[in-house]
């Protein structure tokens, strides 16, 4: 294999690499090094490498059969799926190029900058925000100059490229695209999305952030842009004033009074958060900071002071009023403070500009006892809220119930009005530390402490009637004595990983009943955790100001740093990016230049190496034991500074000379291996370097092995020969033979003997000799400064899923499958993958759905793994199903996919019908859209229209009305009947049609709720028979017919007759059928083959409902037919006909008697004329 790379001109690499026959498989993962090192060669002035811009054009490989051409067009060196090569003969040559590079500073040179029209960009993140006008997004690329901005620009324009952005959220997912042509002098894209296009919504309601993705080509990640879109319209707590606004002299004269700072966020949006701060005993307020963008500038902040409020509801003015603890919830916001605890009114129904809050009485408890709170909440998003999903808050006061209290722990689900004791006379000898609701299982949980024996212990109880009941539902899980400080327990948001902690750290995935422990802290303690939903991350923030992060559910952590500022706390945003918050300052990550890292916030990572040496031991060729020594006169108390612990699972052993190794496995040693009280398994990545002659002479000496007590031998050197001998630095350093145990050197007695440590004694039942140049030596010693380190390893995995978001909700109905799937791709070069899942997967709560996973590896050791979910028992509910990895590193941006799934109602789940002529959307503009025949198939509706009755076309006696106008007068209102009925409903304290605001949806919907808006119908000609009445059900892109066992039920809104159904029923469904029609009173049909037929005249409004019990939907559907060109209605018709008959018959039957009497009525007529003609002629000349 030969790489050759060369930095061109624009500062862009150009590397070309060559593998010649080479007998095995490459995959591409596999040449990262390669070529980062190549790189690393030819730039000394870079120190980190930015290859997520890697280009792959073309691939040519030469067999034996000939050559073959492999187009893979741009492929990411971090691709979505890994292109693997595998032949016997072979050579390979490809070009790589990069778009960026990364100097010292981290800081891209060009990147690509997206903002909203009028918005500023000095921030490090794409914030846009959603109004009610149409949302106009600027992009252009972030250069030296203006000059270098647009001839960027301009080279994607010229080769038909312009930025495609993605909105997404759990459910969501749309593209949009930017126009490509660019107008005069402009350096930017622009994009105009009309708000409808993204949501038709406008009500206050928790909604989702949304998550923005821009990028040039999608799945390239070509000059990526990440960023989050905000609904200001619907969010709930923007809705509000929180008091008067204070100016940065009135908050900067706070700051020397600040003791603690708190923060909590929107549960559906994190970039919306609220910022408290604790006051000192000498200042007196509540204080509380807004943003709407995550805090990454303390200007962004809009301060209120809530002070005002709070006394308005205590009537009275106390001193000493700071903040203690806030919730803001998914409607409500409470605020714990040192004289109460306050609850806002619903949010979502703003009733005042201004917030006004009440007051939770609890009888007994002062300032003294508020100022020890503290509030605990389980962060779920209820976007799209189910009627079984709702917040509950606990409260806890730090101190012992007294005879006249009911409990020391209070607990409340919105609107937060009760508050009910969490425990009952069961548990009197016992102090709830903290108590939450499962809501996944319906359970409640407690961290008990007894008062007594200081034991920490975790019920659970059934929930009923949302009550805890006095009987647990598992047997209690009781912590060992270690574990003696607990401080308290919180779910991970959106997932079922329950968290313990205190000084140390406990993990439940099973809603309490059993614990692993995650991290011992010894005589520090964890005093608060922050999390972030969207990448998993945990952070652990303990007393003594050092920060360790996890991933949730994942058994491996780490160590951050340490942090120095007096008063701060961290804050997750909607991306997952880590924040610190000060006073005065917030700092936070740098997504900008390429790598998510926290050295801004925390200084370089932390060596997680301890101050003693290391014994390593072979295994295999490819593994390794390495004991962590203990000094035989260590005292006690020290022990535990020189063993390894949990959170060297997972990392990287290096040493200085060369060589790492990956920790696998930690054993703890309780007796018989004096010396070692520790040690790891560690797979070989790179060979470590051993010692030379040069280091160490004895190497060149032969060597005996001499048993001298337990764990104990003598080494001696032969011949003693100069300078064959031990040196002093030769202590600590250990002598390794493979095959045998290893023995590290503890104290030399002389030039040519020592004394040393067996790290298998065990397997030293004979003295041994070995003659020079078989045995070797490694330093993994401390004596002259430690020569090992351990890190954090590198990301190792890789995921793809089909899944649009790292955060999923997926519906399941009744009767209804889902199917997930997953590739994990492995990153593990220099290793060798195990044939062990690399996954772990977890459900919330079991009882809710059926699932099933199956998984596989392919030829290259990616890891499929399908998952199959279905309802269980038609129970509604909602669980998390979380997939993780557990051999992953926490420097991966994802180890863990959650996805909530929910035994439920999906909003996207629709049924719709389908007409049987397809009408495009410009002829119901136009309203013309003839057939064959010459016929308009659409009926623009009269103004202020109503349906006729069953009593007349003149006597309408429907409240509908269609294409309203209350401008305009109502026709066929002549009678009392009809003027009693007809209410408008969007058109309501309308005096004019525009007043309505029906939007382009409303009218085009067939809703009767939309009725007013409703223009423009279906029309047909007389007679309608056998209407095929066609039925889908849509889902998430995916559509159906309805078809047994769906059943339904048809009505027509306007109480109108002449209208009959023809259907099948198949015998397997006439029992069910006769079931339903005399529970329901009304008649069933078979959807399949539904036939409708019209005999009355206008229009007719249907309604097509499914039975209830097939579908935890309320399907329905409404559409409408005008039928138009109607014969005279009966009984005129048939008048009509018989008066002609009777006429015709009568005029037949006289002329028949006529004939029958030799009657000649005509000739008689035409003789009277003739004769008096006659004597009119005659009289005339006679006169």
């Amino acid at each position: 294999m030969k790489v050759q790379s060369h930095l061109n001109s624009s500062g862009n690499f150009r590397c070309s690499l060559e593998v010649r026959n080479f007998d095995g498989a490459v995959g591409l993962a596999d040449l990262v090094g390669e070529i980062h090192e190549s790189f690393s060669n030819t730039c000394e002035r870079c120190s980190k490498i930015d290859l997520t811009g890697l280009i792959l054009s073309r691939l040519a490989w030469r067999t034996r059969h000939g050559l073959y051409l492999h187009d893979i067009g741009a492929c990411s060196i971090f691709p979505k799926s890994k292109p693997v090569f595998q032949t016997t003969d072979f050579n390979v040559t490809f070009s790589v190029v990069t778009f960026t590079t990364s100097s010292l500073q981290g800081k891209k040179k060009n990147h690509l900058i997206c903002f909203n029209e009028g918005a500023s960009t000095d921030i490090q993140m794409m914030k846009l925000f959603l109004s009610s006008d149409n949302l106009r997004v600027h992009c252009f690329f972030q250069s030296e100059n203006q000059v270098l901005s647009r001839a960027i620009l301009s080279i994607f324009t010229t080769g038909g490229v312009a930025p495609n952005m993605i909105v997404m959220n759990s459910t969501y997912h749309g593209d949009f695209h930017f126009k490509l042509s660019l107008l005069s002098n402009r350096a930017f894209w622009l994009i105009d999305i009309p708000r409808e296009n993204i949501t038709v919504n406008t009500d206050i309601a928790a909604v989702e952030q949304w998550i923005i993705k821009i990028t040039m080509h999608e799945g390239l990640n070509i000059y990526d842009t990440e960023g989050t879109l905000l609904d200001l319209v619907r969010e709930p707590i923007l809705q509000w004033s929180l008091g008067p606004t204070m100016n940065k002299t009135q908050v900067k004269q706070l700051y020397p009074h600040v003791i603690d700072i708190i923060v909590t966020k929107c549960p559906c949006a994190n970039d919306v958060a609220l910022l408290g701060l604790i006051l000192d005993a000498t200042s007196n307020g509540v204080y509380i900071g807004k943003t709407i963008s995550g805090f990454w500038k303390v200007d962004g902040i809009i301060w209120h002071d809530m002070t005002k409020i709070i006394y308005e509801e205590l009537k009275d003015e106390h001193k000493g009023l700071t903040v203690i603890d806030m919730v803001l919830t998914n409607h409500f916001l409470v605020i714990l403070t040192s004289l109460g605890l306050f609850i806002s009114p619903d949010l979502r129904y703003p009733i005042t500009s201004h917030i006004q809050l009440s007051r939770a009485e609890f009888c007994g408890f002062e300032r003294v006892d508020y100022i020890k709170g503290k509030l605990w909440y389980t962060e779920r998003c209820f976007a799209n809220t189910e009627r079984f999903e709702v917040d509950y808050i606990t409260i806890t006061f730090n101190r012992n119930r007294t005879l006249s209290e009911s409990s020391s722990c209070f607990y409340s689900k919105e609107p937060f009005l009760e508050w009910l004791p969490c425990l009952d006379s069961t548990y009197e000898s016992s102090t709830v530390v903290t108590f939450l609701i499962d809501q996944e299982s319906k359970t409640g949980i407690y961290l008990l402490r007894h008062q007594r024996s200081r034991h920490v212990a975790v019920s659970v109880s059934m929930l009923k009637e949302e009550k805890p009941s006095p009987r647990p539902k598992f047997p209690n899980f009781k912590f060992p004595a270690s574990f003696s400080h607990a401080v308290g327990m919180v779910f991970h948001p959106r997932s079922h990983f329950l968290y313990v902690y205190g000084d140390q750290v406990w993990l439940s995935v099973d809603g309490g009943n059993t614990f692993e422990l995650l991290c011992d802290f010894l005589s520090n303690f964890v005093r608060k955790t922050v999390h972030s939903f969207y990448t998993s991350d945990i952070s652990f923030i303990t007393q003594n100001k050092m920060i360790y992060r996890t991933k949730a559910g994942s058994a491996r952590y780490t160590k951050m740093g340490e942090i120095n500022d007096t008063v701060y706390t961290l804050y997750y945003d909607q991306l997952g990016y880590i924040h610190k918050l000060t006073t005065d300052r917030f700092d936070t990550t740098a997504p900008l230049s390429g790598y998510v890292t926290t050295s801004s916030i925390f200084g370089e990572p932390p060596d997680l190496g301890f101050e003693t040496a290391l014994a390593p031991q072979f295994v295999s060729a490819n593994e390794m034991l390495f004991f962590a020594f203990v000094p035989l006169n260590e005292s006690v108390k020290n022990v535990y500074k020189k063993k390894f612990e949990n959170i060297h699972v997972g990392k990287v052993l290096s040493h200085s000379k060369t060589g790492n190794a990956y920790i696998r496995e930690i054993f703890r040693h309780t007796s018989g291996n004096v010396g070692f009280y520790s040690s790891v398994l560690a797979e070989i990545i790179e060979p470590f370097g051993m010692e030379v002659i040069n280091d160490s002479p004895c190497l060149d000496s032969n060597l005996s092995i001499s048993i001298i007590g337990p764990n104990m031998v003598k080494l001696s050197l032969e011949p003693r020969n100069y300078p064959n001998v031990f040196k002093d630095t030769d202590v600590e350093k250990t002598v390794v033979i493979p095959g045998h145990s290893s023995f590290m050197v503890i104290e030399i007695t002389d030039e040519w003997t020592a004394f040393a440590i067996a790290t298998m004694p065990d397997t030293v039942d004979s003295d041994l000799t070995f003659a020079a140049h078989s045995w070797l030596l490694y330093n993994f010693g401390s004596k002259s400064g430690r020569n090992w380190a351990i890190h954090l390893k590198p990301c190792n995995y890789w995921v793809q899923t089909d899944l649009r978001s790292l955060n999923a909700v997926k519906y399941t109905d009744m009767g209804n499958k889902e199917e997930l799937k997953y590739q994990v791709i492995p990153n593990t070069r220099g290793m060798i993958p195990l044939q062990i899942p690399p996954v772990t997967v977890i459900i919330g709560n079991p009882t809710l759905l059926e699932v099933m996973a199956n998984g596989h590896f392919d030829i290259s050791d990616d890891y499929h793994m399908k998952i199959q979910i279905a309802s269980k028992f038609f129970h509604r509910g909602s669980t998390s199903l979380a997939l993780v990895l557990w051999d992953a590193s926490t420097d991966c941006y994802v180890t863990t996919l959650v996805t909530t799934m929910k035994s439920s109602c999906s909003y996207l789940r629709t049924m719709h019908h389908v007409p049987d002529a397809d009408i495009p959307p410009e002829d119901w503009v136009s309203g013309v859209h003839e057939d064959s025949l010459g016929f308009n198939m659409i009926k623009t509706l009269p103004v202020n229209y109503r349906p006729p009755s069953n009593m007349g076309i003149s006597i309408p006696l429907t409240d509908n009305f269609y294409h309203a106008d209350p401008s305009k007068p109502i026709p066929r209102n002549l009678f009392q009947k009809s003027k009693e009925t007809g209410k408008y409903k969007q058109c309501a304290n309308a005096t004019r049609r525009e007043m309505c605001n029906c939007t382009e949806h409303q009218k085009g919907s067939h809703a009767v709720a939309f009725s007013d808006c409703k223009e423009k119908v279906h029309r047909y000609k007389f007679p309608v028979t056998q209407y095929p009445v066609v039925l889908e059900i849509f889902n998430e892109g995916e559509k159906f017919s309805v078809e047994p066992p769906y059943l339904v039920t048809v009505t027509e809104v306007n109480m109108r007759k002449n209208w009959e159904l023809k259907h099948t029923v198949p015998e397997n469904l006439k029992k069910l059928k006769t079931y339903l029609e005399s529970r329901l009173k009304t008649p069933v049909y078979n959807p399949l083959g539904l036939n409708l037929s019209i005999r009355g005249s206008e229009l007719f409004h249907f309604r097509v409902s499914v039975v209830p019990g097939v579908s935890f939907c309320d399907l329905a559907e409404e559409f409408q037919i005008y039928v138009d060109e109607v014969p005279l209605p009966f009984p005129g018709h048939t008048l009509i006909a018989v008066g002609t008959s009777v006429v015709i018959g009568g005029l037949i039957f006289i002329s028949f008697l006529f004939q029958l009497r030799n009657i000649h009525p005509l000739r008689a007529f035409w003789r009277h004329s003739r004769g008096h003609f006659a004597m009119s002629s005659f009289s005339s000349i006679g006169s």
